[in-house]
């Protein structure tokens, strides 16, 4: 195929990346702006700024005039903690949105601030005495500008946000144009409250230009202003990936549209084929559909089950399948590695390494199952099914604990157990897991010798007593190194057989399917491709 030429990036698409040279770039911009600010402190503190600041003396408005109460009221909006609060709640929002760097950074710099009020306080300079004096825009120290470094903070993190989401660049022009409006409109505002000196100003505007140049280099995104720069995209390769999401996962289905469009771009791809999964599929008929529109990549961004029912229908088709975080879960993407960054995971999509994985087929009642994470009969499938869904929302992983004290009273059941041909408990227990990864949310091993592309089933047996006590004992044991007492057993094989002495909950990587009493499981080893970190 032919390649096009390359073509210049669509207006609506902005860039945020890391790179080693961008790296480089951004820590001499951040050293650069710190030395200036200390050099810049040190003649303050020393008095060589006295001679400027009596070149612009600040003047008073009268505080009871319109124009005197207007920029008093201005500057309390403009409070540096005002700006403090906004940057928490931006980051917080950037961490649900699964913007891990960006939440970094503007965590970083909300703790910019609190360092702001700290070194004020040591170097103790007072305001000049103006009819202001008992405003709180006047409170504590004069330098550095508190409404100065709050303001640039500001104006960063506005216009890094509207870089993040891929805004279009004349909206970029337009914030980072009204953010520089902004800052020199504070500015003005506290020289004619006559409460800041020149000085302390242009003190504020090193400050908080270092605390944002700062806080891109230490999180890894990329500088503000090479994102206003025209790139343009490399050739189209003729490759084409279809998008399978959940639609009640994907916090911001138009953000999220966003990033895979212009990610695709960037990298040369065509335009993608959006499938939308629904409440009666979860995936297998939206897989079967991109299959046979000849795609070269299948995206898949959804809870467990959407992942599951995706891969096991895209298994022993060649094609690769990418993993895009959503939901709470996420766990066949925790347990290959792939970031719960959402750009990050594009980028792994797009440029990761294809590594085949295995399948497992669960068989109950004659009815299979294909699953690539785990499945377990007894307490793990009971707590899933008591999880409640409306505070998982709220405490995420910590529903799941909600739901395993309700479990304080479940009884043992016999389970017999069978691996490739031997059988290798006949007891009680209170859980059997066979999987194909081994690690939950946390951290959480429970099949720690288990990989995805060793071509065996993991097996975890637990045994022991009911109640909160049995409970308990069982949780450490699966936390803490084995003991030679601990109710636990974990064993290997191709081929396991499970029968119970009545019907149990059982689940497939973490969604509850029903209750059985028989089940077997097989490995199906390489049957699926999926895109890892290199």
């Amino acid at each position: 195929m032919t390649a096009k030429p390359p073509a210049l990036l669509p207006d609506e698409f902005t860039e945020v990346t890391t790179s080693r040279a961008r790296r480089t770039t951004e820590l001499v911009v951040f050293l650069g702006a710190l030395a200036l600010y200390s050099g810049w402190t040190f003649g303050v503190v020393n008095g060589s700024g006295d001679s400027l600041d009596s070149l612009l003396r600040t003047p008073s408005l009268p505080p009871r005039s319109a124009a005197g109460q207007s920029v008093e009221a201005f500057a309390l909006l403009t409070h540096p903690y005002v700006v403090l609060v906004v940057t928490v709640l931006a980051a917080l929002r950037s961490l649900r949105q699964r913007q891990r760097r960006l939440a970094l950074a503007l965590t970083i710099a909300a703790l910019g601030l609190v360092f702001w009020e700290l070194q004020r306080n040591l170097i103790g300079r007072p305001h000049p005495f103006s009819e202001y004096h008992d405003s709180v825009s006047a409170l504590g120290a004069a330098y550095p500008s508190g409404h100065i470094v709050g303001a640039t903070v500001l104006t960063w993190v506005v216009v890094t946000l509207a870089n993040a989401r891929r805004r279009s660049r004349r909206a970029q022009r337009e914030r980072r144009l009204l953010g520089m409006l902004f800052v020199a409109l504070v500015g003005t505002s506290m020289w004619a409250m006559g409460t800041d000196r020149l000085t302390d100003l242009i003190g504020g505007l090193l400050l908080g230009t270092s605390i944002a140049t700062g806080a891109l280099w230490i999180s890894g995104v990329e500088a503000i202003g090479r994102a206003w720069r025209l790139r343009e995209l490399p050739p189209e390769s003729g490759g084409r990936a279809a998008v399978i999401f959940n639609p009640t996962k994907v916090l911001d289905l138009d953000l999220f549209r966003r990033r895979v469009i212009f990610a695709l771009a960037r990298s040369g791809w065509d335009p993608p084929l959006w499938i939308e999964t629904r409440q009666d599929d979860p995936g297998r008929a939206m897989a079967e559909y991109a299959l046979s529109q000849n795609v070269d990549r299948v995206l898949v961004a959804g809870g467990d089950g959407t992942a599951r029912t995706v891969c096991a229908a895209i298994a022993g088709s060649g094609v690769p399948v990418a993993l895009i975080p959503a939901g709470t879960g996420n766990l066949l993407g925790r347990n290959l590695g792939i970031s719960l960054d959402e750009d990050e995971a594009l980028d792994v999509a797009l440029h990761g390494r294809v590594r085949e994985i295995d399948m497992v087929h669960w068989s109950v009642d004659g009815v299979d199952a294909p699953f690539a994470v785990m499945a377990g009969v007894g307490l793990d499938a009971q707590i899933m099914r008591d999880t409640d869904a409306r505070l998982k929302k709220v405490i995420k992983a910590g529903a799941y604990v909600v739901a395993a004290v309700q479990q304080r009273r479940m009884r043992p059941f016999r389970a017999t157990v069978t691996i490739d041909g031997e059988q290798i408990h006949d007891s009680d227990a209170v859980m059997v897991l066979v999987g194909n990864v081994g690690h939950l949310q946390g951290g959480l091993a429970l099949l720690p010798a288990a990989e995805p592309d060793d071509g065996l089933l993991h097996v975890l047996v637990a045994s022991g007593e009911g109640g909160l006590r049995g409970l308990l004992r069982l949780v450490l044991s699966i936390t803490r190194k084995d003991s030679p007492d601990a109710p636990l057993r974990r064993l290997r094989g191709r081929q396991v057989d499970i029968e119970l002495d009545r019907p149990m909950a059982y689940q497939l990587d973490g969604d509850t399917e029903g209750l059985a009493s028989t089940f077997s499981a097989r490995v199906d080893p390489g049957a699926l491709l999926v895109m890892t970190p290199h």
